[in-house]
Formats: structure tokens, C-alpha cells, sequence
């Protein structure tokens, strides 16, 4: 299976602690691919990979801006549980590398600029609706980039 989808609610602080101007977060964007390998019982285990990206800007008085990019790069395990022929519903947990950068345009120089990668756990719950045979929606709750995901899935 092949999802993209968008991602809302990111866990990550992009606020400023500067007070006296404006935000905006983009929604994630992210990619999966799962492949199903072990039946267990009426359900089967899959693994995969999932990227995702999110941006987001502070922008201060005087035209200054802090500019953030969240890169999320991880593997993910999950059961399925056909629960209908044309709905799955699944739960899972991934690990991945998260590469964040935090950028400051202004005059002056400003601390807490740079970027740096880290592991970044995920724990995850969602359903794929097929309104084809090999086209459906999807939707996921959990904790990796985004609390919310939502898109197309496609099964090969």
C-alpha cells in the first residue's frame, strides 16, 4: 500500500518566544509505503517506510523571520485487522531519524539557530477505507510528526 496524505497538529514547538508577531505552520506532508508480510490469525503484520516534511515561520516586527523545517525519515510496523472487505483498520509503532533546522533572517545574530537530527519514536492507530478495489482513504491518529494524518492510499 502507497499513502499521501497531510498531517495537522505537529507535536513540535515552533513558537517564538518573542512576542509581537505573526506565525504559520504549513500542514505535514508525507509518503508511506507498507508491504504486508505475516498473516496472524484474520489479520496480517506489515512493515514500511514513511517520510514526511513540515515548515513553518515567525515572522517579528521589522522584517525579521525565524523559518523551521521538520524532516521526519522513519520505518513503521503495523497489524491490520480487516474489520469490513473494503475497511482495514490498524495500529503500529515506528522509529525514524528527525531532522529539524531552525533559521533566523535579521540583522542581528540570534541564538538558538542551527539544526540537528535526533530518533524520534511514533505510535500510531488508523483505518483505509477502499472506495475501489485499489483506491480508498485513510486516516491516523498517533504520534510521530503529526497527531493527524489524512489522504489517498492506493493498494498494488
Amino acid at each position: 500500500m502507497l499513502n499521501l496524505g497531510i498531517g495537522v497538529g505537529s507535536g513540535n514547538n515552533y513558537r517564538n518566544k518573542q512576542t509581537g508577531g505573526t506565525s504559520s505552520v504549513s500542514p505535514a506532508v508525507n509518503l508511506s509505503y507498507e508491504r504486508g508480510l505475516l498473516p496472524i490469525g484474520p489479520g496480517v503484520l506489515g512493515a514500511g517506510a514513511f517520510i514526511g516534511y513540515q515548515g513553518a515561520s515567525y515572522n517579528l516586527s521589522g522584517g525579521e523571520r525565524w523559518k523551521y523545517t521538520d524532516v521526519l525519515l522513519a520505518v513503521r510496523g503495523a497489524f491490520h485487522y480487516p474489520v469490513l472487505p473494503e475497511f482495514d483498520a490498524y495500529a503500529g509503532l515506528g522509529v525514524g531519524l528527525r531532522y529539524s533546522r531552525a533559521a533566523y533572517e535579521g540583522s542581528t545574530s540570534a541564538p538558538g539557530a542551527g539544526s540537528g537530527a535526533k530518533l524520534a519514536p511514533g505510535i500510531f492507530v488508523g483505518g483505509r477505507y477502499y472506495l475501489l478495489s485499489n483506491l480508498g482513504v485513510f486516516a491516523e491518529l498517533g504520534y510521530d510528526q503529526t497527531y493527524l494524518k489524512v489522504g489517498l492510499t492506493g493498494k498494488f
